[in-house]
């Protein structure tokens, strides 16, 4: 099984295989389920799915938008 990952000057970001289609994460938090692996990047890049991590706004991280920028792991 495939998923994928970008590391950013703030840490990695995945994209894995959920119950119900993708998860996305950053460290041990969960960032929301998605339907694709490209709306989870679609959405990471613009900052839209993650107002909780204060700390970080996604946006500013240069999070590639299109999924196949992103590098592939396996799980």
């Amino acid at each position: 099984m495939k998923g994928f990952r970008f590391g950013s000057t703030e840490g990695s970001f995945y994209i894995l295989p959920g119950k119900d289609g993708w998860e996305a994460s950053f460290g041990n938090e969960t960032l929301g389920a998605f339907d694709s692996p490209q709306q989870a990047a679609d959405d990471l890049a613009r900052g839209v799915c993650c107002p909780h991590l204060s700390e970080s706004d996604t946006s500013t991280l240069e999070i590639p938008e299109k999924i196949a920028d992103w590098e592939i792991v396996h799980v």
